[in-house]
Parts: structure tokens; C-alpha cells; sequence
């Protein structure tokens, strides 16, 4: 019931309640469940209807207009709610102007009251409704739109950091594979001569420049999504990725419970309350609500297997029950065949609507299991292949140089045997030297910063890491990488719930009784739904990571030990910011 009233608040004051869809529904209902009750030609009566819903239409592209100009969601709301119920009031007016203009008799007077008070609850209940749906079906539209462009900004990352690290690998054998050979020209092979060697020769000639090409390439321009954004960030005024939310040939789905029935019963109740006798209205409202709940229980059940089928069939079939009843009670033909009708096309545009949501829905969640992927391998970026190269450089230029420099004053004139220990010692060096990437790397905050960089050119990114907290992130490799899933995580919640496209990161260092603590907050603007917590099996909840609701939104919020192996998150006493 909460996300109910919080989905129409935003409908409401979303600044398009009115859209392409409203209109429609409007031009299917106006000659058809809202069309006047007396006789007369059909044709007439059609034309009627669609000058009654041509005046509607122009009185809700007005109010189009004006809400899209109003700034605040109060206003744009208490305008909508009040211009809708106006237009909706006057329509049985316009109405009976057009059926005179036609030379048609409208409705007895006596009934215009409830003739309005039909209008404006059946039009709220409509447009409000179709306003949900067109809200929700839009905000997945472009979150999911800004998501493709967030998968492509980093899934560049990742793959300029996977082509850097391959590149860096096949550097690092390659420059082995010149040492090794230049290692086997030098072997006496067993035999009694030693060979005449220079050793401070071939550490110039071979072992210096393989070190340099190695330390040349680490010291490289690092790839261009690394680099800082060239374009400002994201702000409310400047173009965001949309998606207009037209229905394209959806997969039906069945519906949420009672929707059917809830809408059947607006559209259709206070018409029949002047239309019907009490028993014949009695009779189908109850045939409405246990048929209805009938049809939304049975295609639930397990063994249920085409349950769209099932839903769609009971559909028609309450519907038709409702038109016997209108048929048994006196009703004409073309009247009586109206709630089978609108019972059926509700049915199905609900289902077509929960197919589209439920087809958006997968496409985020795999859209957001694409950036959780790309993210973690950006984590990585280029620092630890550059780590490793430099580490390949420093062996061969401080050890292998170092050790043919000592070799060389040491020996004048080696021996056979000393010149293969020499051999020896270098081959076990180059082992070292091949196994420079599967060494711990070393992590620092520079991963941090290229994330936060990546998301600021696609949302309103601000984020401010604190001097004493960019230096535990320099010092603490476990620190940096959850601090970096903790923002991380909270930046694609962020983008996914929040409709502003606005962000905070915020790190600083806290103490706490069991030492001090890296604060990761991730705060946006999205509302936090009764109820709503982190999934148990979150990655960033086993790092301790709480989400809470403020006044502003929505804070993801860990505290990172940094002074203990344990990543429980528990702290001993109060913290107090550093």
C-alpha cells in the first residue's frame, strides 16, 4: 500500500500525468462506457461521442501544457487533481450540447447529478491509473537507457584494463624470452672451457634495455576512461538519456491481484448505480469481486502451467456473467455486451502492461548484473599490471644488473662452473621475473577514483574523499576494495531507484573503540520504501553496510576496519568523527 500512494504521488506530481495514453483511453471510453443512455441512431450517437471527447482532449492538452510549466510537485499535483475533476464534472454538459447538436435527446435532468459524480470518479480512477503505469514504464525506460550508457562506460574500462594487463603480460615473456636466450649463448654446456664472458656487457646489452622497455611501458599514458572526464557532469538541465514509453508487441503476463476487478468496478459502478435495479447491481458487483478473485487465484495455482491463458479465459468469463446479468435485468443488446467488453480489454491491457514492466524489470536486473561484473573488473583498472611491470623492471635492473656487476669484479676470469652458477642464478631470476602478476598486487585508492570518474560524466557524481581516509585507502588493500563495493553499490542503487539522477560519495575515517574506521556513505535521493532493506546475501551487507532513510533520501552507509582482518563490521563503542 505504501509504493501504491508513493507511485501516485509521482504520477500525480510527476509533471506528465497527462500523456498519448490518456487520451486514447479517453477516445475508447467517451462513445462506448460513457456514452449517453438514451436511443437514437448509433451513428449519431458515435459522432457524439467523439465531439464530447474531442472538447475532453483539448482541455487535457491544456492541462498538459501547464503542468510540464509548473516547477514544484505540489502545485502540478493540487492543478492536476483540480483541472481534471472540473473537466471530468463539465463532460456530461458538453455532452448533452453535442447530442442536441446532433438532434438527439440527452438524459433527463434529474439525473445530471450522478452523472457527474460518475465522470469524475471513473475519469480520476482511469487517468490516475494509466498515469502509474505510463510513470512506470517511462522512469525503467530511462534508468534503464542510463544504465546502457554506465555498461558501456565501464565495460570501456574494463576492456582498456584487460587489454593493458594482456599487453603487460606479453611484454613481461618477451623480454624474459631475450634475457633467456642471451642466458644461453652465455652456458658452457658442461663443458671444461669456460667461455670468455663480460658480464657488465650483457647486463648492458641485454638486461638493462629489457629493464627499460619494461619500466617505459608501466610509465605509459594510461587509457583514455581512466583519464579524468573531459565533459562536465551530469546536471538537471542537460540531456539525459529517454525513452518514450510506447508498448512494442509486450509478452503478456498476468496481472497484479484485484487490479481487474478495482478497475472494472470505477469504471462501471457509478454507472450502474443509476442504470440498474439494486438486486441486478448487487448481483454483479458481486459477481465482479468473487469472479475476479477467482480468476486471479486460479491462474496462480502450481500446477497452472499457460497461466496468461488461464487468466485471459476467466476474463471473458466473468465478463460474460456480468453481461447476462445486464441482459436478464432489461438491458438492450449493445448495452448488455458493454461489461464483457470492457471486463476483457482491461483484462488484457493489464496484462500487456505487467508483461512490459516484468520484460523492463529483467532488462534491469541484467543490466545491473552487467555494471556489478564490469565494475569489479574495472576495480582492478591498470594499477596492478603496471605494479607488476615495474616489479619486472626493478628485478632486472636492480638484481640482474646488480648481480652481473658483482659477478664481474668477482670473477675477472670465470670458470665454466662459476659461469653456469651464474646462469643458474639468472634463470631463477627470470622465474621470478614471469611471476611478477601472480604476486599480490598492491591496491591504493586510484581504482575509487576512476569509478567515481566513469559514473560522473553519466549522473550528478559529487564525492569527497577525506585526506586521512585517501591515506588508509592508499595503505590498505582489503580497505580499498570494499570501500570501493560499498560505493560502488551504492551508485547503481542509486541510479536504479532514484528518478533525480544524483549522487553523493563521501569517505572520511571515524574512531571507534576497535581502532579506527574507513566511513563509506553513498547518499541519494531516492525514498526508501517501507520495509526496505539490503538482500541478505548482499556482498555489501557481509561488509557491514546499513541502508537507512533521511529526510534528503536514501544513505548506504559501512564502516571498513582497517586495523583487522574481520569484515563484520561491528564496532565496540560510540564513534566520533577524526
Amino acid at each position: 500500500m505504501t509504493r501504491l500512494v508513493a507511485a501516485v504521488r509521482r504520477a500525480v506530481g510527476g509533471g506528465r500525468f497527462v500523456s498519448v495514453w490518456s487520451l486514447l483511453a479517453a477516445l475508447l471510453l467517451s462513445p462506448t462506457l460513457m456514452a449517453p443512455t438514451t436511443g437514437g441512431p448509433p451513428l449519431a450517437l458515435l459522432v457524439a461521442g467523439i465531439l464530447t471527447w474531442a472538447a475532453m482532449a483539448a482541455a487535457l492538452g491544456l492541462l498538459a501544457v501547464i503542468e510540464r510549466a509548473l516547477r514544484t510537485p505540489a502545485a502540478r499535483a493540487g492543478v492536476v487533481l483540480a483541472v481534471v475533476a472540473v473537466v471530468a464534472a463539465a463532460r456530461p454538459l458538453v455532452q448533452d450540447a453535442w447530442l442536441r447538436a446532433v438532434d438527439l435527446v440527452p438524459p433527463p435532468g434529474w439525473q445530471l447529478p450522478s452523472r457527474i459524480a460518475t465522470n469524475v470518479v471513473t475519469w480520476l480512477v482511469v487517468f490516475t491509473t494509466i498515469a502509474v503505469i505510463v510513470d512506470a514504464l517511462r522512469s525503467l525506460r530511462e534508468t534503464n537507457a542510463l544504465l546502457r550508457v554506465a555498461a558501456g562506460a565501464l565495460a570501456d574500462a574494463g576492456d582498456e584494463a584487460r587489454e593493458y594487463r594482456a599487453q603487460a603480460r606479453d611484454a613481461v615473456r618477451l623480454r624474459a624470452a631475450e634475457v633467456e636466450r642471451g642466458l644461453d649463448g652465455l652456458a658452457s654446456g658442461g663443458g671444461a672451457e669456460a667461455p670468455t664472458i663480460d658480464a657488465r656487457a650483457f647486463a648492458a646489452d641485454v638486461v638493462r634495455p629489457a629493464g627499460h622497455a619494461l619500466a617505459e611501458l608501466a610509465a605509459a599514458e594510461p587509457p583514455t576512461s581512466w583519464r579524468a572526464p573531459a565533459s562536465p557532469p551530469l546536471t538537471e538541465r542537460s540531456p539525459r538519456p529517454r525513452s518514450a514509453p510506447h508498448l512494442r508487441a509486450p509478452r503478456l503476463r498476468v496481472a497484479p491481484r484485484g487490479i481487474v476487478t478495482v478497475l472494472y468496478l470505477a469504471c462501471l459502478l457509478p454507472y450502474a448505480v443509476r442504470a440498474t435495479s439494486g438486486g441486478a447491481l448487487i448481483t454483479g458487483a458481486a459477481v465482479a469481486v468473487i469472479g475476479g478473485a477467482l480468476m486471479d487465484a486460479v491462474c496462480r495455482l502450481r500446477r497452472v502451467r499457460r497461466r496468461v491463458a488461464v487468466f485471459l479465459a476467466g476474463a471473458v468469463g466473468c465478463g460474460g456473467a456480468l453481461s447476462l446479468i445486464a441482459a436478464a435485468s432489461g438491458a438492450p443488446p449493445l448495452q448488455a455486451a458493454v461489461p464483457a467488453i470492457v471486463y476483457t480489454l482491461i483484462a488484457l491491457a493489464m496484462a500487456a502492461c505487467a508483461g512490459t514492466i516484468h520484460a523492463l524489470q529483467v532488462d534491469q536486473h541484467r543490466l545491473s548484473g552487467v555494471i556489478a561484473a564490469e565494475q569489479r573488473t574495472a576495480r582492478a583498472g591498470t594499477r596492478p599490471a603496471r605494479e607488476a611491470l615495474r616489479a619486472a623492471s626493478e628485478l632486472l635492473h636492480r638484481d640482474g644488473q646488480g648481480r652481473c656487476t658483482a659477478f664481474a669484479l668477482e670473477h675477472p676470469r670465470p670458470t665454466a662452473s662459476q659461469t653456469d652458477a651464474l646462469v643458474t642464478e639468472l634463470r631463477g631470476l627470470l622465474v621470478r621475473v614471469r611471476g611478477v602478476f601472480d604476486a599480490p598486487a598492491r591496491s591504493d585508492a586510484v581504482s575509487l577514483d576512476a569509478l567515481l570518474a566513469t559514473w560522473s560524466r553519466i549522473i550528478d557524481l559529487r564525492a569527497h574523499i577525506d585526506p586521512a581516509a585517501r591515506a588508509l585507502l592508499e595503505a590498505g588493500a582489503t580497505a580499498a576494495q570494499d570501500a570501493y563495493d560499498v560505493a560502488a553499490e551504492g551508485i547503481l542503487n542509486a541510479v536504479k531507484h532514484s528518478g533525480e539522477r544524483r549522487a553523493e560519495v563521501l569517505l572520511d575515517v571515524v574512531a571507534t573503540g576497535a581502532g579506527p574506521a574507513l566511513r563509506v556513505r553513498v547518499r541519494s535521493s531516492a525514498p526508501l520504501s517501507a520495509g526496505a532493506e539490503l538482500r541478505p546475501a548482499s556482498h555489501v551487507r557481509s561488509l557491514g553496510a546499513t541502508l537507512r532513510s533521511t529526510s534528503e533520501g536514501a544513505v548506504l552507509e559501512a564502516l571498513i576496519r582497517v586495523d583487522a582482518p574481520a569484515r563484520d563490521g561491528s564496532v565496540v563503542s560510540a564513534e566520533h568523527p577524526v
